[in-house]
């Protein structure tokens, strides 16, 4: 069985207020492009499978139908100076079937948990 990253409650609380600082500056554009849809999806404190960023965003944008490809490609072109965030990526290996799933979030570029 394969279990996703968690995060520790201070390290949610850290990450989850400056995400909201960003958003209250003004930091994240609110046009629609598959790049913002991107950052609304990802960014925060949770782990997201490509398959479970593609879900999400079908749920939060209906009408777009962002694939896993692009979404990989989005997050690729994220950047510290351009968005303020940084991808952190996990990978975990499920022992029974000996696949690999790899997790992504997005985070802000200027705060680090001390955990």
């Amino acid at each position: 069985m394969m279990h996703k990253p968690q995060a520790s409650e201070k390290e949610r609380s850290c990450i989850n207020a400056e995400i909201r600082k960003l958003r209250m500056s003004g930091r994240f554009d609110e046009a629609n492009t598959q790049m913002n849809r991107v950052i609304a999806a990802a960014s925060g404190a949770d782990w997201h499978s490509l398959r479970d960023l593609e879900n999400l965003l079908a749920q939060m944008f209906p009408d777009e139908g962002d694939t896993q490809t692009a979404i990989s490609a989005r997050l690729r072109e994220i950047s510290p100076i351009l968005h303020s965030l940084v991808k952190q990526v996990s990978k975990v290996r499920n022992d029974e079937s000996g696949k690999t799933t790899w997790f992504y979030r997005l985070v802000p570029s200027h705060s680090e948990v001390r955990l």
